[in-house]
């Protein structure tokens, strides 16, 4: 009979040395993290969430990256979390296509300046929380449960925070369990909501219930110790009735611990990750259009590719984001795929708007150009007249990574769309960068909010 609360609850509360690599790998998370979050100051999705929270929340020692106002660790999760998924622009796990570092850092970093955890222990507990990520995503699996419609960012996402707060906080097994147990019956977030201010909600929540679930654990709440595999529990509700994939989770657990890098895409485009081959592709056949535009363009993808997008006309930026008629127009027309491009006035781009009417997209499970074999996924854009190209990996994918110079001019460009002063958005990237090595997790709210240094 499968143990699975109790293995990932050992896991967690076991002593984990981290990769020599990984402080530099959090550090690069941390980076895009935080960077997308400020990013989306400003935002309608921001902009609600601030007025709801200065109306809500209460003083605690937590810093909420977009104002620097110093809350309590479950609301700045929640703000946190939200705002870093806000712009869809934040990093993704292309192999269970979902979003880690939003959920576990949003938790994290409000627990580690409430109760001054030191870098190193932030280190192992984000490598506890992606390794759970992966490992439960891994035995659901995707095809039973992404593909009811849940989203797997928020459904996962609670374990794998649970998990890695558990870690920081050096919680014994017995409250761990209690606190997966706690955080499976909150889990919840449709894919029926992607497109809209929701979405970027369900990574917030996923947050705050972690924080929430393991605080009421540590106070002394229950919850059934074997919740993930009872026969109502989590892995028969979301996902394989069977239960056939847990046998091989503790082995699944110390793989992902190691070889998380390997599965994680730093974005390059904020656009849905579902989009980004599609935008190479096209970027490739650009500079062969001049100035006409195609007759008519295709996009082909692997089967289940399209699963993340809408359908229909986006009525919104928002909406925008998942469209791959207009990720790929706005590649074919402006040559690039920015921040600017979806706000209203790119939105309401009038070229761009045209060729979008020209757009279809589709399914196959054989690429109409180049190998028939792929591995996890391919887009395929032909354009008439123009040619046709096809993108396995994407920049910014495991296989072809941004350079940590791409990584530190994301941020800047993050931090300048948020407002922020240049001096400002230095000291912040300096801190954010030396905290995986930091004797204590420095307070954001200090840095965002400190004097500037004298010019």
């Amino acid at each position: 009979m499968s143990a699975a609360t109790r293995e990932i609850a050992e896991f967690a509360c076991a002593p984990h040395e981290p990769p020599a690599d990984h402080a530099g790998r959090l550090a690069r998370a941390l980076l895009d993290t935080v960077g997308c979050a400020l990013a989306a100051t400003g935002s309608p999705i921001e902009t609600i969430l601030r007025t709801w929270s200065e109306r809500e929340c209460g003083s605690g020692r937590s810093t909420i990256w977009t104002t620097g106002a110093q809350v309590t660790a479950s609301q700045a999760a929640f703000a946190n979390g939200t705002a870093a998924h806000a712009l869809d622009w934040d990093d993704v796990s292309p192999g269970a296509v979902m979003h880690p570092s939003a959920v576990l850092l949003a938790a994290l970093l409000p627990e580690g300046e409430d109760t001054a955890v030191d870098g190193p222990a932030l280190v192992a507990a984000y490598d506890v929380g992606a390794s759970v990520f992966r490992a439960v995503a891994q035995a659901l699996p995707r095809a039973e449960h992404y593909g009811r419609g849940w989203h797997t960012t928020s459904t996962v996402g609670r374990l794998a925070a649970v998990a890695a707060l558990s870690a920081v906080r050096g919680l014994d097994v017995e409250t761990t369990q209690n606190a997966l147990g706690l955080a499976a019956s909150l889990a919840a977030g449709s894919l029926a909501n992607f497109g809209t201010m929701t979405k970027p909600l369900h990574v917030g929540a996923a947050a705050r219930d972690a924080v929430l679930a393991v605080s009421l654990a540590t106070d002394g709440f229950t919850a059934n110790p074997r919740q993930l595999e009872a026969d109502d529990g989590f892995f028969a509700m979301y996902g394989d009735r069977a239960l056939q994939a847990l046998d091989d989770l503790p082995e699944a657990l110390e793989h992902w611990r190691i070889a998380w890098p390997d599965d994680l895409a730093v974005k390059r485009y904020p656009a849905c990750y579902a989009t980004h081959r599609a935008i190479d592709a096209a970027l490739e056949l650009r500079d062969g259009l001049g100035r006409r535009l195609p007759e008519q363009v295709e996009v082909v993808v692997e089967p289940r590719g399209l699963r993340p997008l809408i359908a229909h006309e986006p009525s919104s930026p928002t909406e925008a984001r998942f469209s791959m008629a207009f990720a790929v127009s706005v590649a074919l027309v402006r040559g690039e795929v920015r921040l600017c491009h979806f706000t209203d006035a790119g939105f309401h781009d009038n070229d761009v708007r045209a060729l979008m009417t020209r757009v279809r997209a589709r399914e196959s499970t054989v690429p109409p150009l180049g190998p028939g074999a792929f591995e996890e996924g391919y887009a395929v854009v032909t354009v008439d007249p123009g040619g046709e190209a096809r993108v396995d990996d994407t920049y910014g994918s495991p296989q072809r990574p941004l350079s940590d110079a791409d990584i530190e001019a994301k941020f800047a460009d993050c931090c300048a769309a948020g407002g922020l002063e240049p001096a400002v958005a230095a000291r912040l990237a300096a801190m954010l960068g030396g905290l995986p090595t930091a004797p204590r997790t420095p307070s954001l709210g200090d840095v965002l909010l400190g004097p500037l240094p004298p010019d």
